[in-house]
């Protein structure tokens, strides 16, 4: 358990706790289980961060990292990686953002990063090939040989709906790691994406093997936010 303070606002953090996650699980009634051993309802702002890919695991959308073709090896041999995270060096990751965002928009965006490198213009062939290249996951770490799809929007925003109804408190998907996230998807009742963000900043869920694949987030209720 820890704190964060944002806004002059105490955020209490309760990580949970969960069997390692695989396609066979129940991501519903795996948090109901964590929640009933940490949850004490009370008058507090109530918030459950759960983390993206859990929910890409346990709804089998996982996809074998088994397949990269020769552009997809030339163009990963270009990245970067960044700090820990190999990225799209990975060719089974290019190849997946190849045929899922289109060839020419991939060149395109290795083009434009090619040309705005030299200058320090850091990030451009991310914002060209867009959301499947910037989020997508797997392939390395405790998924080697596996890679984890973003979910669209819509998806994770149907399942923070989906849970909030079946835990009964409000239900955010995040996708956050140590540089960094984003909220993919809010219940009615969730703060603002940038109150969690800011709440959720270092990385209290972790991106190893933890097996903590939410958090419970508890503020004292005083003015409702917006």
């Amino acid at each position: 358990m820890s704190d964060a303070r944002i806004d002059g606002r105490r955020w209490e953090r309760t990580v949970l706790r969960t069997p390692w996650l695989t396609e066979h699980h129940d991501l519903g009634a795996v948090l109901a289980a964590a929640l009933a051993d940490v949850d004490t309802p009370g008058q507090e702002h109530r918030v459950l961060a759960v983390a993206e890919k859990a929910a890409i695991v346990t709804s089998g959308r996982t996809i074998p990292a088994d397949r990269a073709r020769w552009l997809a090896r030339v163009l990963a041999n270009a990245v970067r990686p960044v700090g820990d995270s190999e990225g799209l060096s990975v060719p089974a990751k290019m190849q997946y953002v190849l045929d899922e965002t289109g060839y020419l928009r991939v060149l395109w965006a290795a083009a434009a990063s090619a040309l705005t490198r030299p200058l320090g213009v850091p990030g451009v062939f991310y914002r060209i090939a867009g959301t499947v290249a910037r989020d997508l996951d797997g392939a390395r770490g405790a998924y080697p040989e596996t890679l984890l799809p973003p979910l669209s929007e819509g998806e994770a925003q149907l399942l923070a709906h989906h849970l909030a109804v079946r835990l009964g408190l409000p239900v955010a998907v995040v996708d956050v790691n140590d540089r960094g996230g984003s909220v993919r998807g809010r219940s009615p009742g969730c703060p603002p994406a940038a109150t969690l963000l800011a709440v959720l900043a270092d990385n209290p869920l972790g991106h190893r093997r933890q097996s903590t694949p939410a958090v419970l987030l508890r503020s004292p209720a005083h003015g409702a936010e917006q």
